[in-house]
């Protein structure tokens, strides 16, 4: 079990205080999407949904009320009815400013290359540890 934020940090250490954010998981396997959820609820961010394919988050996520958009949204790159670039195209349409941070098993320079065109705001390998995705997370504001 992950270690709650209030553990981890305190503020007499000279650390921020913790900004819970609400997270839209979207990958193709489902261990991915509970692995990620668990270590996201467990840091104290709000998870409000997931999917397995870009077709279905975007179902999904213009079906959410405003109050409960996501600030981040993670994103696999290769998914069946619609990969995570085209879904992120869509994606910023629906609600500009939102973060995305892509999580992929495939870190080739060709893929890098178009997470900068997509302006992908961080980038997570698998296999991943809590820490890099809690680490990423952070620097997103």
């Amino acid at each position: 079990m992950l270690r709650s934020r209030a553990q981890l940090y305190s503020r007499s250490e000279g650390m921020e205080a913790f900004v819970a954010k609400k997270i839209f998981i979207v990958d193709d396997a489902d261990f991915v999407v509970e692995m990620l959820r668990v270590i996201l609820q467990e840091a104290g961010h709000t998870v409000v949904g997931s999917a397995l394919d870009g077709e279905k988050a975007l179902e999904a996520i213009r079906a959410l009320s405003n109050v409960s958009l996501p600030d981040i949204v993670t994103m696999d790159f290769h998914m069946p009815k619609m990969d995570g670039m085209t879904a992120i195209s869509a994606l910023r349409s629906l609600i500009p400013g939102v973060k995305v941070v892509l999580v992929s098993a495939h870190a080739t320079l060709p893929l890098v290359m178009k997470a900068k065109e997509a302006k992908v705001d961080a980038f997570i390998s698998k296999p991943f540890e809590p820490q890099t995705v809690l680490e990423a997370i952070d620097k997103l504001g």
